[in-house]
């Protein structure tokens, strides 16, 4: 529980979960700018059904909603070269009136919980650049900067 804020409640993401975390989604593309084209069938194969992701839903406790307020979707990479794996948090979202309650952190410790639960040696998460406050908040529980990994190159495909 983190101290001066309402106790939050973390669970593994299941179907149930889906079309609020959709939404969620929606507003979390729109908040960088972007336009959301994932369906939530796709959603659902591509975090529920494929063996290298991870959801997870965060609830207030002291609330009786259903609905959760905020999420971490999490992609598992192996690196290549030494052969140990870890977690990417892809996403993570907290709705508007419900930050700054302790939520993202709960849900990054979640998170950390579960790579060290699979066996993981590391667990990242990056913040937009335009979202300061985000990687404030990133080092203010501890979280240590990596440098730049360099140019990043992309070809459209389809």
């Amino acid at each position: 529980m983190i101290p001066n804020h309402p106790p939050i409640d973390i669970r593994p993401l299941d179907a149930a979960h889906l079309p609020e975390v959709h939404r969620m989604l929606i507003d979390l593309a729109g908040h960088h700018g972007d336009v959301a084209t994932i369906t939530p069938s796709r959603l659902r194969a591509l975090v529920l059904d494929a063996p290298d992701m991870r959801g997870l839903v965060a609830f207030p406790a002291d609330r009786p909603s259903r609905l959760p307020v905020g999420y971490a979707l999490l992609s598992r990479r192996t690196d290549l070269i030494t052969g140990r794996s870890g977690y990417d948090i892809a996403h993570l979202f907290v709705q508007d009136v419900f930050r700054g309650q302790g939520i993202g952190r709960a849900l990054i410790a979640a998170a950390r919980g579960l790579a060290l639960a699979e066996g993981c040696s590391r667990l990242t998460i990056s913040a937009h650049p335009a979202n300061a406050g985000a990687a404030a908040t990133y080092r203010a529980i501890g979280l240590t900067e990596r440098p730049a990994p360099g140019p990043s190159f992309s070809v459209a495909l389809v």
